[in-house]
Order: C-alpha cells, then structure tokens, then sequence
C-alpha cells in the first residue's frame, strides 16, 4: 500500500503527541480511546484485544460499551481506558476518536476532549467540523483493508486494520497484540488468521513509516 507522504508526516507528529517514548512504551499514560460504527464492523472486538493486551502487561483498563438492542445490529460504541497507573473509571472525553461512518463521527465528536484526535474513514465520513482545536486524521480504513486483504475482502478485517493503527500510534506493545490476535484466529482457518495479519500489519506501518 503507498501511503502518501503527507499523511505519513501528520501521524509522525500526531505519535510524537500521544504516546510515550519507545523505551518506555509500557509505561503509557492514560488515554481515553473511542471507537464508533456499526455493531457489525467488529468494534467490540478491538475493545476486547486492547484489554487483552493490558491484562498481558503493566497497564490497567476499563472499558464501557454499547450494543444495538435489534438482531440486525445499528450503531455502537466501545470505549477503553488505557494507562500505566490507577484507572478507576472508563473515561470522561475521549483523548481520541476513531469514527467509522458520517453517524460515528456527528454522534460522537462531542465526547472528544478540546484538541483531541479524531481518526475518521476517509471513505465513509466527507463532513468535518473545525472545532476546539480538534486534530482531524482522515484514513481509508475501508479501501486500505481491502487493498491489504484483496478485493474479495470487502470491508472486512477495517477492524484488525484499525487495532494495528492504534497499537503504532499509542506504541502498544506489537508481539504481544500479534500473539493474541493468532490465538483468537489461528483456531478458525490459516485463511482468516492470515487475513486479520495482514489488515493489522497495513493499519500498524501507516502510522509506523
């Protein structure tokens, strides 16, 4: 995938903001993160490996969720707490958003912080609003999946793809999330673990150039 220089420099900066230093990447501070979308693009599944991820490190967490009250599913949240000290709740303002589709984004902006960062599918959202000094990073999660995964993919795996961009941007630790997502698919096909490897490697290098 060619990732166009200019965006490689913005989450360069974005990087230097938000997450600690690579020597001390276990000792993160706290940031509020909140994915927004649809029940069926996986959300809930990104919520769980970042908490999988801190129960196999030096980090706490806790998360809040919400789930469609229909079989077919609507919009839904899930929100992590990540830090290296004492989380005691789920988080107030989000320190980043991550807006799946123009709802997840007009829905939620409001539960960033002033100055927070605001990763949003440059595919599905068009309309943005330039307010309180929020930092809006515009991704392809979608056509960028599909690229990785290849064409017969469609949209599926956005999630995986997204969890890689969260874990380079926060310096999450990488072998160990690697370790947990082969567990949790490396039971189902060869196919499908290699599928989620390759959507996480593509969202991790965006944001690790």
């Amino acid at each position: 995938m060619v990732i166009p220089p200019h965006l490689n420099r913005t989450l360069s900066t974005i990087m230097s903001q938000t997450a600690s230093p690579p020597a001390a990447s276990s000792d993160l501070r706290n940031a509020v993160i909140r994915l927004a979308g649809d029940s069926q693009d996986g959300i809930q599944s990104v919520g769980a490996f970042l908490g999988q991820l801190a129960g196999t490190t030096a980090q706490e967490v806790m998360t809040y969720m919400t789930i469609p009250s229909t079989i077919s599913g609507g919009p839904s949240i899930f929100q992590v707490h990540l830090g290296s000290g004492e989380v005691l709740h789920p988080g107030d303002r989000a320190d980043t958003l991550v807006a799946f589709y123009q709802h997840s984004y007009d829905g939620h902006l409001d539960t960033l912080k002033d100055g927070g960062i605001c990763f949003y599918d440059s595919d599905n959202v068009e309309e943005l609003k330039d307010e309180r000094g929020i930092i809006h990073i515009g991704v392809p999660f979608t056509s960028a999946t599909i690229e990785a995964i290849g064409g017969s993919a469609k949209s599926r795996g956005k999630n995986i793809f997204v969890l890689g961009l969260l874990c380079a941007v926060y310096q999450l630790d990488r072998e160990k999330m690697t370790a947990i997502i082969a567990k949790k698919f490396g039971r189902k096909s060869e196919d499908i673990l290699r599928n989620a490897m390759l959507a996480f490697d593509a969202g991790y290098a965006l944001a690790r150039p």
